[in-house]
Formats: structure tokens, C-alpha cells, sequence
């Protein structure tokens, strides 16, 4: 009976010690360049990296460190030199990892996570895209400062290039791997705070689809989990939007806001004209660029009915109202400065700017988000 129960409580023993070790995985590293020194562990808590631990490195900068994973879903950990990311991992339980890098994070080497490999080349991408992309949003404020419509032109087509050739490649990427958890980085990356990669309220179905295929692998994944979250509120956004294109019987949604001389101007006011509804942001100069293609389309359309009612989505109202001054903007330009938190906000659903609604002369909402020549041949249509 004695003898039963010992047997009974070394399986159990084993069982613990097997579950526990089943969630950890074990790096190994060097990292050229440094030595007797320190690196700092961080995890990614959903869309912050937090500092998880520090790690010793030896006179020949190696270490050794083996992280306690939550569950048997994979987790992103980052590595840093002072304040300066030397690599990035993806781990899984039961892995044995090998990283070789050095002080500034070039070129990191990894065996025994493929996934971590994925992430280290994807990263490297997205990286060179990001620095094509930063590198013309500062040649567009030279040419913006310097009036050069020639050149402000030129950029605007050179960085929607970019950002169209990373959307391709990241949907291919996505198509390619449809098991890796890397997609997650591709579905949130933004090239700035305005301009994520996925905007367009269809790219939900991208985003379900590599739901779909991480559910599967990783049901219990924080990441995957949130995921679901994401595309729920972007279906109910797509629901929203279809309501308002669909709402000609209903009319367009009133809004009452102020002016730069603090005169309260209403939307429906403008009840039998054309109006062009449009939402933005002065702190933007891509924004600042599409404002400039409506003076063209005001000057063309303004004697035949046309009327732009423009609301600024800034919390900074001085600066939208020497904006609106020094652009000498001819339409009506309203802010309330309560920025994403303005009823206006969040009455008309929007949820990327810039934006716009085009209304017909009856009241119903026609279109939304046109702009250069389908924008111009919308209004000419609607005009006649």
C-alpha cells in the first residue's frame, strides 16, 4: 500500500515537472561586441513591450537564459543593448534556441525557431519600407514649405508606391505563411500614427482569414484572442458605414459645430447643394495636400452648387484655425477640438483620415472617400 502511494506520488511528481518544463524555452546566445555586461529582456504585452528581466553576459559575451513561457502559445520577446533592440524572437515551449548578434542588432542570426527567423527577415522589410517612407514624408515638408506643387505632387505619387508595394507584399506574405504568427506583426504595422498598412474597412477579411488559421494552431493565445477583437469592430464599422451610404431615406446626420470666428455653422444648411463632407487633420501634411485639391474643384464647381463643409479632427484649435487662415480656405471649416472624442467624430463613423462623404442635392450620401479625377467626375456628375 506504502509502496502503491509512492509510486502514485513520484508520477505525479513527473507529471508537474513535465508540464512545467513543457513551458519553457531555452535561448542561447553571443553578442559580438560586448562583454561582463547586461542586456534587457522584454515581452510584448499585446501592443507594449514590457520589461520582463535582465540577462549577464560573460567575458566572451555569451549567456545563457531560459524563459518561463505562460502557456503553449507562442510569445514575442524582444532583446536590448542599452537602448537599442539587438534581436527579436519568437518562442515556442520545449525550444532550444541559438541567437548570434551584436551590440546594434544587424543582422541577427538564429537556429532552432523558425518562427523567430520569420520574424527577424519580416522585421528587416519592413524596416527598409519604413526608411524609403521616412525619407519622402521629409522631402514633402522641404516641398510643402517651399510651395513646390510640382514637387508635393511627385512625393505624393512616390509615397503611395511604397505604401502600395508593402500592402502587396504583405498580402503575399500573409498568403505565403499562413501558420505564422509573424502575420500579427504585418496586420497592425503602420508607417506613421495615420497610416496603418490595413485601413481600408475590407481588409477585415484579411484579418479573418489569418484568425482562421492561428485559431487552429493556437487556441489559447492572447494575441490571436485579441485579434477576433479587432475584426469584431471592424465588421461592426463596415455594418455602420453600409448604413450610412444606405440612409438616402433618412437623410445625412446633422452636425453643429463652430467656425474660426466661433459662429456656429450646421451641415444642413447646405440642404439642395452638392456638398463634399470632409473630415481631417492640419497636423498632417499629406491632409494638408488633399485640402489643397478642393480649392481646384471649389473654384470649378462652387457656381454650379457645390459647397465643401470641412471638420477638423485636431484637439489643438489655434492651429487649425492659422491653418485654415493661412491657406485661406474659402469653404466652411468647423472644429470643436475634442479631436477622435467629437461627436462628429463619431456620428459619421470615421475611423482613418482623411475622409469624405459626398452628398447629392436630395440629401443622400452617394459616395465616400473619393478624391483627384473620381472625386472630380463624381461632383461633374452630380452637377450637371
Amino acid at each position: 500500500m506504502i509502496r502503491n502511494s509512492i509510486a502514485l506520488l513520484l508520477s505525479l511528481l513527473l507529471v508537474v515537472s513535465c508540464s512545467t518544463n513543457s513551458h519553457k524555452a531555452k535561448v542561447e546566445g553571443k553578442v559580438n561586441g560586448l562583454t561582463n555586461s547586461e542586456i534587457v529582456v522584454k515581452i510584448l504585452n499585446i501592443n507594449v513591450q514590457s520589461v520582463l528581466d535582465t540577462i549577464k553576459v560573460d567575458q566572451k559575451g555569451e549567456f545563457r537564459y531560459t524563459v518561463k513561457l505562460s502557456s503553449n502559445s507562442p510569445e514575442f520577446y524582444y532583446l536590448y543593448y542599452k537602448d537599442r533592440k539587438i534581436a527579436s524572437l519568437i518562442l515556442l515551449p520545449g525550444e532550444k534556441v541559438k541567437l548570434l548578434t551584436d551590440t546594434l542588432g544587424v543582422n541577427p542570426v538564429v537556429e532552432g525557431s523558425t518562427e523567430s527567423s520569420l520574424l527577424i527577415s519580416l522585421e528587416k522589410k519592413i524596416s527598409q519600407s519604413q526608411a524609403r517612407f521616412d525619407s519622402l514624408r521629409v522631402k514633402m515638408q522641404e516641398a510643402l514649405a517651399a510651395n513646390d506643387a510640382q514637387k508635393v505632387t511627385e512625393l505624393n505619387y512616390a509615397l503611395g508606391s511604397v505604401y502600395v508595394k508593402q500592402k502587396q507584399e504583405a498580402i503575399k506574405y500573409i498568403y505565403t505563411n499562413p501558420g505564422s504568427i509573424t502575420n500579427m506583426i504585418l496586420l497592425y504595422h503602420k508607417f506613421s500614427a495615420e497610416v496603418p498598412l490595413f485601413t481600408d474597412l475590407r481588409d477585415v477579411l484579411l484579418f479573418r482569414r489569418v484568425y482562421d488559421s492561428l485559431q487552429v494552431i493556437y487556441p489559447g493565445s492572447l494575441y490571436v484572442s485579441r485579434l477576433m477583437d479587432e475584426i469584431t469592430v471592424r465588421e461592426r464599422s463596415e455594418i455602420i458605414n453600409s448604413k450610412i451610404l444606405d440612409a438616402s431615406q433618412r437623410g445625412f446626420p446633422e452636425i453643429s459645430l463652430p467656425d474660426t470666428k466661433a459662429n456656429i455653422r450646421l451641415l444642413s444648411d447646405l440642404s439642395g447643394k452638392v456638398i463634399v463632407l470632409s473630415f481631417w487633420s492640419v497636423t498632417d501634411a499629406n491632409q494638408r495636400m488633399h485640402t489643397r485639391e478642393y480649392f481646384d474643384l471649389y473654384e470649378k464647381f462652387s457656381s454650379r452648387g457645390l459647397e465643401i463643409y470641412q471638420v477638423s479632427a485636431d484637439t489643438d484649435k489655434t492651429a487649425w484655425a492659422r491653418a485654415v487662415a493661412e491657406q485661406q480656405i474659402p469653404w466652411i471649416s468647423v472644429c470643436d477640438g475634442l479631436g477622435a472624442n467629437s461627436p462628429s467624430i463619431s456620428t459619421y463613423n470615421i475611423q482613418n483620415l482623411p475622409a469624405n462623404f459626398i452628398i447629392d442635392r436630395s440629401g443622400s450620401i452617394v459616395a465616400k472617400n473619393l478624391y483627384g479625377t473620381a472625386l472630380e467626375a463624381k461632383l461633374a456628375s452630380l452637377l450637371k
